[in-house]
C-alpha cells in the first residue's frame, strides 16, 4: 500500500482584502491517520486558516501549501476536493431541493470516478444508468450511507430531505461528519464542529472523528474549547494566537488552556 501524502503548510501568511494581516508565517505538517487540534481565542485566525487550506480566494496568501510533493497554493477549491481535502463548515448552509443522499451520490462519483465497467444492481434503472464510479456499486454506496447514518444516530428520514433544511444544529454537524465518512477524504478539516452540540451529540461526533482516523483520514479540528477533546485522543494540539502558532504539544496543552485560559498560556 502506497504511503498517504502529507498536507504541509509552509511559512503561510494571510491577509484580508482590507490589508489587515490575520496569519503570520506559520508552518505545520499534517499526516494521515492522525488527529490535529488547533485551538485559539476569537479572532486568532482559526477559521481563516480553515478557509485558506480549502482554497477560499477572498484572502491574500503568501507562503506555500503542499499536498505530498504537489504545490496546491493556487489550486481551485474543487481541485483540492478531488485530491482528497474536505472542509466541514462551522455553519453549514441549507440547499433546497438537493437531498442528503443525492448530494453524496453526486460527490462520490466526482471523487471516485469510473475507471472500469462494473455489474450494477440497483432497483432504480435511471439512477443506475447515471452511476459512474468504479469503487462500489450504487447499491453499495446507499448501504454505506445507511450504515454510517445509523452509526451517527441520524434519523433515516433526514437522508431524503433537502440537506440541512430545517435540521437542528446537532443534525447539521452529524451530517457533515456523515459526508466525510462516506466520501473518504485523505484530510478533513472540522471548523468548530463542536459548536452548539449537547453532550450526547458531542460524543457521537467524536466517535465519527475517531472512525475517520481509523479509516486512514487525517483530521484537523479547529475549536475554542477543550470539551470535545474529552472524547478524543489528539496527536498534536496547537494554539493559534494573534495569527501565530503560540504553542504546540500533546493533549496536555488543551488541559492547560482549560485550566488557565488563553491569556496565561
Amino acid at each position: 500500500m502506497s504511503k498517504q501524502p502529507s498536507f504541509t503548510v509552509s511559512h503561510l501568511s494571510v491577509s484580508l482584502p482590507s490589508g489587515k494581516n490575520v496569519i503570520t508565517d506559520i508552518s505545520m505538517v499534517f499526516e494521515s491517520k492522525k488527529t490535529y487540534v488547533i485551538m485559539g481565542p476569537n479572532g486568532s485566525g482559526k477559521s481563516t486558516l480553515a478557509n485558506v487550506l480549502m482554497g477560499n480566494t477572498k484572502y491574500t496568501v503568501k507562503g506555500n501549501l503542499y499536498f505530498g510533493s504537489k504545490n496546491i497554493t493556487k489550486m481551485k477549491t474543487s481541485d483540492r476536493a478531488k485530491l482528497g481535502i474536505f472542509l466541514a463548515f462551522q455553519s453549514p448552509i441549507a440547499i433546497s431541493g438537493v437531498s442528503v443522499t443525492n448530494l453524496l451520490r453526486a460527490a462520490y462519483q466526482e471523487l471516485h470516478p469510473d475507471t472500469k465497467k462494473r455489474d450494477i444492481h440497483v432497483h432504480n434503472s435511471v439512477l443506475a444508468a447515471r452511476w459512474k464510479s468504479s469503487d462500489m456499486s450504487l447499491s453499495e454506496l446507499l448501504e454505506t450511507i445507511k450504515k454510517y447514518a445509523l452509526f451517527l444516530h441520524i434519523d433515516p428520514m433526514l437522508l431524503t430531505r433537502s440537506i440541512h433544511e430545517g435540521f437542528s444544529g446537532g443534525e447539521r454537524k452529524k451530517i457533515e461528519v456523515l459526508q466525510a465518512l462516506v466520501l473518504q477524504p485523505k484530510f478533513v478539516i472540522f471548523d468548530e464542529i463542536d459548536t452548539g452540540l449537547d453532550v450526547d451529540a458531542l460524543k457521537i461526533v467524536a466517535s465519527g472523528i475517531e472512525l475517520l482516523q481509523k479509516n486512514g483520514t487525517g483530521c484537523i479540528i479547529i475549536t475554542h474549547y477543550q470539551r470535545l477533546l474529552s472524547y478524543l485522543h489528539p496527536d498534536v494540539v496547537s494554539v493559534l494566537k494573534n495569527g501565530i502558532i503560540f504553542k504546540s504539544g500533546g493533549a496536555a496543552v488543551a488541559k492547560q488552556i482549560e485550566k488557565s485560559g488563553y491569556g496565561n498560556t
